[in-house]
């Protein structure tokens, strides 16, 4: 119960002083906030980007999964080192990895300019092509284990019986392997579009000021405008949007279609 308190205070009364500031001026802040044509414009981005970095990630992940599963002994460590990799590095020192990687004097371009595929340097820094490198460079983990999990319940010998009953390897996979692990996926979708939709340190140093997502919006009302109402009214919109979230996910089946 001591714990419980702790924890409960740790989060409830920052919420309640947020929520504090956001009514300071009744729901002037959430209209302010919501008429804004910047915020429109930021919610595009947050949307376009957290989409693509959830599908592009569940996509790698998935395929990740799949080797995790399939493999054993040594070769599954080496493949689960890999994939651990990212959460041994601060996403300060990956941001500023792909810098050097994507500006125009970097290694990609120079690998494509040495091989006669590109005329001149391309642009691969500064845009949302870089921002969704990094975001999926880092929720990339968050895909793998949700799968993997899911993967881990299912008998092999469900596929070995649907081969033997003449399933081709794509249509084993389709009709046995993925219904089984939907919810793994369901899983990873939501957690990366949560964390990808809260990014606010990638945008910044991948991208420009054309990619601004909803956490550099908040810190923009609060330390540009200094309007620590409206911040903390998109804040809680912000959580509202999560928390519905969370109850679609709720409300979805937990088991496989044949669990």
């Amino acid at each position: 119960m001591p714990l419980i308190l702790l924890y409960g205070g740790l989060f409830l009364l920052p919420l309640f002083i947020v929520c504090r500031m956001a009514l300071e001026n009744g729901l002037g802040s959430f209209a302010n906030v919501l008429s804004s044509r910047v915020f429109m414009r930021v919610v595009e981005n947050t949307l376009t980007i957290s989409v693509t970095t959830t599908l592009v990630s569940v996509a790698l992940g998935y395929l990740l999964a799949t080797l995790l599963w399939k493999t054993a002994g040594w070769q599954r460590l080496v493949v689960l080192g890999f994939v651990l990799l990212p959460f041994w590095t601060s996403v300060l020192i990956k941001n500023f990895a792909w810098t050097f990687l994507l500006q125009d004097n970097g290694v990609i371009n120079s690998i494509l300019q040495s091989a006669g595929l590109a005329d001149q340097p391309l642009p691969l820094l500064h845009n949302r092509f870089a921002v969704i490198v990094g975001m999926v460079h880092y929720s990339l983990p968050y895909a793998v284990f949700p799968i993997y999990t899911s993967m881990l319940t299912i008998d092999p010998r469900l596929e070995r019986a649907a081969r033997s009953l003449g399933a081709s390897t794509l249509s084993a996979f389709w009709h046995v392997t993925l219904p089984l692990t939907r919810p793994g996926v369901y899983a990873s979708s939501l957690l990366i579009f949560i964390v990808a939709s809260s990014f606010y340190v990638t945008p910044v140093i991948l991208g420009g000021p054309r990619q601004m997502m909803i956490a550099n919006l908040v810190d923009y009302y609060t330390h540009t405008l200094v309007d620590f109402s409206s911040g903390a009214a998109l804040s809680i919109i912000i959580l509202i949007a999560a928390s519905l979230l969370i109850a679609i996910y709720q409300s979805l089946p937990k088991e496989g279609q044949h669990g």
